[in-house]
C-alpha cells in the first residue's frame, strides 16, 4: 500500500496508508434506511457482562481489510517496533480483548509475552486460543501482518510462535491498583508474572474503559505503572469518538483527544518530548487513528 507522511515536527507524523471510510465510531448521525432494532445503550463498565467477544471478532476482525482503525494499526506496528530495543524480555498485552494480533505481532521481538482482559468471557476467548480450541480464524490478520513485515511465514506458523511464547492470561482493571487482579491461566505451574514489564501494549482499550477524562487518565496511569522504568507503552487508540457499536450494543467511552493523549502520558511520568531521542516517543496518527510509542524514565 502507498501511503504519504507530513511530519508535523520529528515525533509525529500525519498518514494516510489506505483509501477507505472510518468505521462508525457513533458520531453518524444518518439514520439506516431500512428499520432495526433499537441498540441497546450501555456504559463502558458493562464490558464486564455485556461483550459478546465472538460477535466482537466477527464484526471487526473477520476481515482485517474492512475496517480502517484496524488496518492503520497494522500497517504501522512493525514501524512502530522498530523503534524498540531488538530484544524484550516481558511483554503484556493489557486489555486485549478477545484479541491475539499484538503477541503475534511482536512474536520475533519479545520472549516472553502475558496477555489480559477485564472481561471473563474474553479471557476465557484468549484461553481457547491459547489452547488451540477456539474456532475463529485469524488467517487474514496474519496474512495482513506477514505482507506488511514482507514475511513468507504461514498464518499457523504466526500463531503458534505468538502461542509459545504466552506464558499466562491475567484478570486486570486499569482503574484498580493494582491492576492486575488474578492469574486466571498459566501455561505451567513454574510461571511467575512480574509486577513490571518492558513493553505494556494497549491498543482500543483505555479510552473505552471509561467515559470520563478523569477515569482515562486513570486508566493511563494504571496502564504506565505496569511499565518497568526504562521500559515503553505502546498504546493506540481512536480520537474524537463518544461510543462504539456491534452486536446491537453501543458502548460509551470517553472522547479522547490528541491533548488528552499527551496529558495522560506526562501524568503518568512518561516520556513526550522528542528532544530526548526518537525513540523515546514516536505517534503515528491517521486521521483520528493513532499509534504510539513513549519511553518510561530510568
Amino acid at each position: 500500500a502507498q501511503h504519504t507522511t507530513m511530519g508535523h515536527d520529528d515525533s509525529e507524523q500525519q498518514v494516510q496508508p489506505v483509501q477507505q471510510p472510518l468505521p462508525d465510531n457513533g458520531n453518524n448521525d444518518e439514520q439506516p434506511e431500512s428499520p432495526k432494532k433499537e441498540e441497546e445503550n450501555c456504559s463502558a463498565s458493562d464490558h464486564f457482562t455485556k461483550f459478546n467477544p465472538e460477535q466482537y471478532l466477527q464484526s471487526f476482525y473477520k476481515s482485517a481489510g474492512e475496517d480502517l482503525a484496524m488496518q492503520v494499526v497494522l500497517f504501522f506496528l512493525p514501524g512502530i517496533l522498530y523503534r524498540l530495543p531488538k530484544r524484550i524480555e516481558t511483554m503484556l498485552d493489557l486489555g486485549a480483548g478477545p484479541t491475539v494480533y499484538l503477541p503475534i505481532a511482536t512474536r520475533d521481538r519479545v520472549e516472553t509475552i502475558f496477555t489480559s482482559d477485564y472481561a471473563p468471557a474474553n479471557r476465557t476467548c484468549l484461553q481457547q486460543w491459547c489452547e488451540k480450541s477456539h474456532s475463529f480464524d485469524w488467517t487474514k490478520v496474519c496474512t495482513w501482518i506477514s505482507n506488511i513485515e514482507a514475511s513468507h511465514e504461514t498464518a499457523e506458523t504466526m500463531q503458534q510462535k505468538a502461542r509459545d511464547k504466552i506464558r499466562a492470561i491475567l484478570d486486570v482493571n486499569v482503574h484498580e491498583c493494582p491492576v492486575v487482579r488474578n492469574v486466571d491461566w498459566k501455561k505451567d505451574d513454574t510461571v511467575e508474572v512480574p509486577e513490571q514489564f518492558d513493553l505494556v501494549t494497549t491498543v482500543f482499550c483505555l479510552e473505552y474503559s471509561g467515559e470520563t477524562l478523569q477515569e482515562y487518565l486513570r486508566a493511563v496511569k494504571g496502564a504506565c505503572s505496569l511499565v518497568k522504568p526504562g521500559g515503553y507503552l505502546m498504546q493506540g487508540g481512536v480520537l474524537d469518538a463518544d461510543s462504539y457499536n456491534f452486536d446491537g450494543k453501543r458502548f460509551r467511552s470517553h472522547r479522547l483527544t490528541r491533548e488528552h493523549v499527551t496529558l495522560g502520558l506526562k501524568e503518568a511520568g512518561m516520556s513526550v518530548d522528542v528532544k530526548r531521542g526518537e525513540n523515546d516517543y514516536r505517534l503515528i496518527l491517521h486521521d483520528d487513528v493513532f499509534i504510539l510509542i513513549s519511553k518510561k524514565p530510568e
